[in-house]
């Protein structure tokens, strides 16, 4: 069986679009159960949010550094798909205990 260059340009193109979405969204959960919530942070966050918690205000990414929202309000941004705005990726595999240590982070901040 022969596939064209079409075929085989499409099936690249889908490959490349399923890692572009499902890439940004980090949503591995393997860590050891000593990691912090600033290395939970920096791996799930920083990437939209900075290192420094202070957000892309020109790309529309909110600071959370000095955020009003509790932290159970925080963990459950973090964690339910329903809550996510369309642009923040929700993490629905992450563990309350780590959606915790990342809000206790962001309120030391």
């Amino acid at each position: 069986m022969k596939l064209s260059a079409h075929s085989i340009f499409l099936g690249f193109c889908i490959v490349i679009i399923y890692f572009c979405l499902n890439g940004c969204s980090k949503d591995i959960h393997d860590h050891p159960e000593q990691i912090a919530g600033k290395q939970l942070f920096e791996l799930h966050c920083s990437s939209c949010h900075k290192v420094t918690g202070k957000g892309k205000f020109l790309k529309g990414v909110p600071a959370n550094k000095d955020t009003l929202l509790t932290k159970s309000q925080i963990e459950h941004k973090i964690r339910d798909k329903s809550s996510a705005n369309g642009k923040m990726p929700s993490f629905p595999e992450m563990s309350a205990g780590e959606a915790a240590k990342i809000s206790a982070y962001l309120k030391s901040i």
